[in-house]
């Protein structure tokens, strides 16, 4: 027969547990705030080195003001980060920008760079959770490089890429059009921000 457990147990399992939770989220807040700077600065870098991969000829990348018209572009928030690159002179010499849009699932991070005639000069995939061996194919630099020296508006194609489109990934096609939607978005972002000034 099981024993009633009676209430000066139960205050005091109560308070064991109350105490044990406490020490934990103590724990994890300081491992928390020792561990968000590094984290932080980490995805700063990878950043930075994802806008000098896209648009090697920029010394320097100011971030620009996401301005309404960009925003309107975008109903849903895909256009995350706008940066106007500078060169050595401090001369401008294109854009980056940064896009989260959807494939197969959600979260294609996107970084593109377009150079000062509104072309792209490469794309960085800086994350994304499409499946392996198809839509992840998409960080591939064989797939990334068919945007290169193209124009607005660049479409998909599931028969090849030509000069207004890039070849589709086989069985990936929702990840092929996520992609070139964020850098369609790119294109347009920074036909704003270049010819229309930072506003």
């Amino acid at each position: 027969m099981k024993e009633k457990m009676n209430v000066g147990d139960m205050i005091k399992t109560g308070v064991i547990l109350f105490v044990i939770t406490a020490v934990l989220a103590a724990l994890l807040g300081f491992v928390n705030g020792k561990t968000a700077p590094i984290i932080e600065q980490n995805d700063l870098i990878k950043k930075q080195d994802a806008m000098r991969a896209v648009l090697p000829d920029a010394a320097d990348f100011t971030e620009a003001e996401m301005t309404d018209e960009i925003a309107a572009l975008s109903g849903s928030d895909e256009i995350k980060e706008v940066y106007t690159a500078l060169d050595e002179s401090g001369e401008v010499v294109g854009a980056c920008v940064i896009t989260e849009t959807s494939g197969y699932d959600i979260g294609i991070n996107t970084v593109t760079g377009i150079d000062a005639e509104l072309s792209v000069s490469g794309v960085e995939i800086t994350s994304m959770k499409e499946t392996p061996g198809l839509g992840a194919k998409a960080s591939d630099k064989s797939f990334r490089d068919q945007y290169k020296g193209k124009k607005y508006e660049i479409g998909v194609s599931k028969t090849g890429a030509d000069d207004t489109s890039i070849a589709a990934i086989s069985g990936a096609t929702k990840t092929s059009n996520g992609v070139t939607r964020g850098v369609n978005l790119a294109l347009k972002t920074a036909e704003i921000l270049l010819k229309g000034g930072n506003k």
